[in-house]
């Protein structure tokens, strides 16, 4: 393959590309049940690493995963979460910052796929690897509605639907945060309809503020729309590639010393929530790899 498509340098395996002095920094992309290995013999080996979502299997192997970058202290520690770097993350958190909408009161987030379009041998159907709805789309609701509070909630509630035993094709989950708001989070391999569903939408005294797909507004869909007493205002969103500005950020801190807010720690919490989730439905965590 290397030789079909002209690639220079070509390794036979995970360690020797970790080994390897010519490699900085990598992204892993394995199954979430495999990040914890994999990232941590990075971390160890000195590569900044950039981690897909979500951060790891369970919370357990996300603080593993923390704690080694806090111990190796000299390399990045990223999770992919790309939305976050994309000028629409901006947009939102400057609606819910300028005071337009009030107190803020409630949060709800939503990913749905249609039923079907993720076929049953895919790999988010298999429990042992880290599958489920919550793992692959739902972390991804936790993340707006934690972003858009600037809080983490509890989970005071929740329900899922298992079409493969132990493995959530839809869990919706009732929130609620210390200062009195409420929410909810759903993500769904198994909605009705035939289109793909993302939204946040925050509820405040003065209004609501709907980010329609704030997930890839690359996509061209995208759509930020602020109602209050005096109106409606639809705001236009930049359909540059969220996973462009992820990379920029990425480098600037290897390079900069950057800040950046899609941390190791950040990825704990995340999971914190994926896990309570889980357990609020009567289901477990997903089980880590030996």
């Amino acid at each position: 393959a290397a030789d079909e498509w002209g690639i220079e340098h070509a390794m036979g395996g995970y360690d020797e590309l970790i080994g390897s002095d010519e490699v900085d920094a990598v992204y892993i992309g394995t199954p979430a049940s495999l990040h914890r290995p994999w990232a941590i013999a990075a971390i160890e080996a000195g590569k900044h690493v950039l981690c897909e979502k979500p951060f790891a299997a369970n919370a357990h192997d996300a603080r593993q995963i923390a704690d080694a970058a806090r111990a190796r202290g000299d390399v990045v520690v990223m999770e992919a979460y790309h939305w976050r770097y994309h000028p629409y993350a901006d947009q939102i958190r400057s609606v819910l910052d300028s005071g337009v909408l009030g107190r803020l009161d409630r949060f709800d987030a939503v990913f749905d796929i249609p039923d079907g379009k993720i076929g049953r041998d895919d790999i988010r159907w298999n429990l042992e690897i880290g599958g489920g709805a919550t793992m692959d789309l739902g972390c991804y609701p936790i993340q707006w509605v934690r972003f858009a509070a600037q809080a983490d909630p509890d989970v005071v509630s929740a329900e899922a639907e298992c079409p493969v035993p132990g493995v959530d094709g839809e869990l919706a989950a009732e929130l609620r945060w210390p200062s009195g708001a409420t929410g909810s989070i759903r993500s769904s391999m198994i909605a009705n309809g035939d289109t793909v569903d993302v939204w946040l939408r925050v509820e405040g005294e003065r209004g609501v503020m709907t980010a329609v797909n704030p997930l890839a507004p690359q996509q061209g869909n995208a759509v930020l729309t602020v109602e209050t007493e005096s109106g409606t205002e639809r705001h236009p969103v930049e359909t540059s590639a969220t996973y462009f500005h992820q990379l920029v950020a990425f480098r600037d801190a290897i390079v900069d010393g950057a800040p950046f807010p899609t941390t190791a720690d950040d990825g704990v919490r995340t999971m914190e929530i994926v896990d309570a989730c889980y357990r609020a439905a009567g289901l477990e965590p997903r089980p880590a790899v030996a």
